[in-house]
């Protein structure tokens, strides 16, 4: 029998964003056990608490910085507040320290926001969930290219290794000046690379080195298909066709795309000492430095995060192109031993039913 009481879940409903994806997926599982309302996040503060539900928000400081004089107003209303959300940094604000008192509980995706939050000074529990994969992702056989015939056919034809980025919002903290620099270099050693880029006017690629970084993606590219926002098929379908995926984020609470393409057996590398440690294996991470601040003039997350290593993300690059086949096995090893325990939607969702049963 599922609680009486009331769960209001408020996420961005009708936003092709993260958030929106991994909300869904939560909800997916958790209106399994309990009575959950979807509510579309700008509803929250028009919405009446009646009943006095259990609050979920998600994102968390978007909705406290947004209405923090209406939540305090209604607090009272509430039989409670948990808050999903990241830390983008190695440290948050002493407005977000602040903010984060008026929560129940936080829950992040990986241990490097836990402690990004907790060394900054948050007070309530916070706990990691991570971000998880339908177990579709891991056993679906390779698909055959429908979107991206195209690419595809470029790579066959030119016996290309392809190096994917996905850059759809903050190209500082994802590292695309960082991704660019490592393809410049691994071009110098190698001719039969193309990168291809997700970005938010569609998927291009290009197979020849960079002299500058041109102000508009698509106006280097030798090949784009305009397609904003990529289903799970399409997505499953790119990482099939690419080779590498570059990890060059500076920070990131999680970065959900580079682990779906591990998840279809792309080899990920990227720089060792942040979130993405929890779900690389131990070869893929990269030595790295401390990077400035990730997203300057940010009022939540004001720390810094680490860069690759350059040279060594080069030479660790070559070394798995020449020997491809070989760490396709690693990540198909790492994938049944470690992701598929861990990190399935099926094992993840009961985490979160157990953490709002505290609170309920």
């Amino acid at each position: 029998m599922k609680p009486r009481r009331p769960i209001f879940y408020f996420y961005p409903m009708f936003t092709h964003v993260s958030w929106n994806s991994i909300a869904e997926k939560h909800l997916e599982h958790l209106e399994k056990y309990f009575r959950i309302y979807r509510i579309n996040l700008e509803a929250f503060p028009f919405v009446e608490l009646l009943s006095k539900p259990l609050i979920i928000v998600h994102p968390y400081f978007y909705v406290v910085t947004k209405w923090e004089k209406h939540l305090v107003k209604r607090r009272e209303k509430m039989h409670g507040l948990i808050g999903f959300d990241v830390a983008d940094s190695d440290k948050m604000s002493k407005h977000a320290v602040k903010l984060s008192g008026y929560a129940s509980a936080l829950i992040v995706p990986s241990n490097f926001s836990k402690k990004s939050y907790v060394d900054s000074g948050v007070k309530v529990p916070v706990h990691v969930v991570p971000h998880g994969v339908d177990e579709k992702w891991l056993d679906t056989p390779p698909l055959q290219p429908q979107t991206f015939k195209k690419l595809s056919k470029v790579k066959k034809e030119r016996r290309l290794k392809l190096i994917l980025g996905y850059f759809l919002h903050s190209p500082y903290r994802k590292g695309l000046d960082l991704f660019f620099e490592f393809f410049k270099q691994l071009y110098n050693e190698r001719k039969d690379v193309c990168i291809v880029l997700k970005t938010m006017q569609g998927v291009g690629w290009f197979f020849r080195p960079l002299n500058r970084i041109p102000p508009v993606l698509e106006g280097f590219m030798n090949g784009l298909i305009r397609i904003s926002w990529l289903t799970e098929q399409q997505q499953m379908e790119l990482f099939d066709i690419c080779d590498m995926y570059f990890l060059s984020s500076r920070g990131g609470g999680f970065e959900h795309p580079p682990f779906l393409g591990m998840c279809r057996g792309e080899v990920v590398i990227g720089a060792k000492g942040c979130s993405w440690d929890d779900w690389l294996p131990e070869w893929a991470l990269i030595p790295s430095k401390p990077s400035k601040t990730v997203l300057e003039g940010n009022p939540i997350h004001v720390g810094r995060g680490v860069e690759v290593l350059m040279d060594k993300a080069v030479d660790k690059a070559v070394e798995i192109l020449d020997n491809l086949n070989d760490y396709k096995a690693r990540v198909k090893e790492h994938l049944s031993t470690h992701v598929r325990e861990n990190f399935t939607w099926k094992k993840i969702c009961p985490k979160i039913r157990d953490i709002i049963l505290r609170y309920l």
